[in-house]
């Protein structure tokens, strides 16, 4: 692994804000962009109650915290709290990444671009008029779906188990691009639809064994990412590659925005090799 930063009184703290947390992979790599870097600074990982999201934000803010990001199921929620939100992150309506300035507190959203790194680096896949089928209505979804529909995808599907979100966030979408094809439905009436590309964005996979969806039942033509890391390969990851489509997981998005992230507290370009390393040995620590 990286070396770890050496604490000092002037050492300067980030962290994530989870719950669940204690999975992140986030500490690994952003510790590892720091002490590549020269930077003296911490990355810490805190579990956080969603009914304690405000007493937590201003605990870390009246400690001195330069930024942090959130994860499920802050996204959303932490945006009451804030100072200022950057104009895309507003459209999105979520928020994961939070840089404290002057006791003022700026949020962002790398999850998008994340995941448009991800899907040209591991997937090859250009969305541009591409039909795309995303699983979930969350944070994570709505930064995702945004960021598709700006690089040109041409038909977006939007499914969730509770439809008056999909709904939501559809009409959010078509709000925002109006000259799109954007629809919702139910996890249960996605049989006979033929995406180019599925991307998961939900939670279940991560600790069940489960899948949110049978793909025999579908007819995705190229490829699917699931935005879980860990495990690194999922049901709905294995049942794809067994169906002979190209397969991602999260690693490459959480890469990818942890870097944007970076750059965004530190107005640096990201050490993104290192923090690559870092990411991949703690994923095989982290492999029973």
């Amino acid at each position: 692994m990286s070396a770890a930063p050496v604490l000092s009184g002037s050492t300067s703290l980030y962290g994530v804000l989870g719950f669940p947390v204690e999975h992140s992979l986030s500490p690994a790599m952003q510790n590892a962009a720091f002490v590549s870097a020269g930077i003296n600074a911490a990355y810490v990982a805190f579990p956080v109650d969603p009914a304690r999201l405000e007493t937590a934000v201003a605990g870390l803010c009246a400690a001195g915290i330069r930024g942090f990001n959130l994860t499920v199921p802050h996204k959303q929620k932490v945006l009451p709290l804030l100072d200022e939100i950057t104009p895309q992150a507003q459209a999105i309506g979520a928020v994961n990444t939070v840089r404290a300035d002057q006791g003022r507190l700026l949020g962002t959203n790398t999850d998008g671009q994340g995941l448009l790194s991800s899907l040209e680096e591991d997937l090859a896949f250009d969305p541009r008029s591409r039909r795309v089928l995303i699983l979930g209505a969350g944070g994570s979804a709505r930064a995702i779906a945004f960021a598709l529909l700006d690089a040109g995808a041409g038909h977006l599907v939007i499914a969730n188990r509770t439809p008056e979100r999909a709904a939501l966030l559809a009409e959010d979408c078509r709000q925002a691009h109006p000259e799109r094809h954007v629809e919702s439905c139910r996890l249960e009436q996605l049989e006979g639809l033929a995406p180019d590309l599925l991307i998961q964005t939900t939670t279940v996979g991560m600790k069940d064994g489960s899948a949110p969806v049978d793909l025999a039942g579908l007819q995705v033509r190229e490829a699917v990412c699931d935005i879980i890391y860990s495990p690194p390969e999922t049901p709905l990851l294995a049942q794809a590659r067994r169906l002979g489509l190209r397969t991602a997981n999260g690693m490459g998005m959480l890469l990818h925005q942890g870097a944007a992230a970076w750059t965004f507290w530190t107005g640096k370009p990201a050490p993104l090799e290192a923090m690559r390393t870092a990411l991949r040995q703690a994923i095989q620590q982290a492999i029973p």
